[in-house]
C-alpha cells in the first residue's frame, strides 16, 4: 500500500472515532442503539479507495473505540464492527461485481446489514450484555420480538442509509473525487 493511502487510512480512521462523539438514539424504544455519523467516513474511503482501505479504517476506528466504550462497552464495539464490516462489505461486492445503482446499493446494504445487526442482537448481544434471553428483554421493554425485529431493521436502515447519504455527498461536493483517479 503506498504512503500516503496508508496516512489517509490513519487520518480517516481517527476522524471516525471522533465522529462517534456525535451520538444520540433514533428510536425511544431502544435507547441503546445509537446514530453517530463515524461510519460516513469508512463508507467514504471505500467508495473511493476499495474495500481493504475502509476495512483498515473501520479497524482503526474500533481500536480507538474501545478507549470510549461507553453505555455498550466492548459487545458494543464488537456489534458496531460487524455491522460496519457486513456494510462494507456488501456496498463494495454490489458496486463493483454487480455493478447496481448506487441508490438501490445503499439501500439494498441497509437492509442487508439491519437484519445481520438484528441475528447478532438476538443471539449475541443482548444474551450477553442483560444476561437473559432476547425475548424476555424484549417483552421488559414492552414489546414482542416481531416489532423488536422491525424496529432494530428500522434503526439500521436509517444508520447506515444517512451514513452511506453523507459519504455520497462529501465525495460528490469535494475534491476527494481527484484523489480517487491516483489510485
Amino acid at each position: 500500500m503506498k504512503s500516503r493511502r496508508l496516512a489517509l487510512i490513519g487520518i480517516f480512521g481517527a476522524l471516525s472515532f471522533l465522529l462517534t462523539f456525535i451520538e444520540f438514539p433514533i428510536i425511544p424504544l431502544l435507547p441503546f442503539l445509537k446514530f453517530d455519523p463515524s461510519d460516513s467516513l469508512i463508507i467514504l474511503m471505500t467508495m473511493v479507495y476499495g474495500y481493504v482501505p475502509g476495512f483498515f479504517t473501520l479497524i482503526i476506528k474500533s481500536f480507538l473505540f474501545i478507549f470510549r466504550s461507553g453505555d455498550g462497552g466492548l459487545i458494543g464495539i464488537f456489534m458496531n464492527f460487524i455491522a460496519g464490516t457486513t456494510f462494507i462489505t456488501l456496498l463494495y461486492f454490489l458496486k463493483n461485481k454487480i455493478k447496481i445503482n448506487i441508490w438501490i446499493n445503499y439501500v439494498i446494504t441497509s437492509i442487508l446489514t439491519g437484519i445481520v445487526a438484528y441475528l447478532l442482537n438476538y443471539f449475541v448481544s443482548i444474551p450477553i450484555y442483560t444476561n437473559q434471553p432476547t425475548d424476555m428483554f424484549v417483552n421488559s421493554l414492552g414489546i414482542n420480538l416481531q416489532i423488536f425485529f422491525w424496529l432494530v431493521l428500522l434503526f439500521n436502515f436509517i444508520k447506515f442509509f444517512a451514513d452511506s447519504l453523507i459519504a455520497h455527498i462529501i465525495f460528490k461536493k469535494t475534491k476527494i473525487t481527484n484523489y480517487a483517479l491516483l489510485k
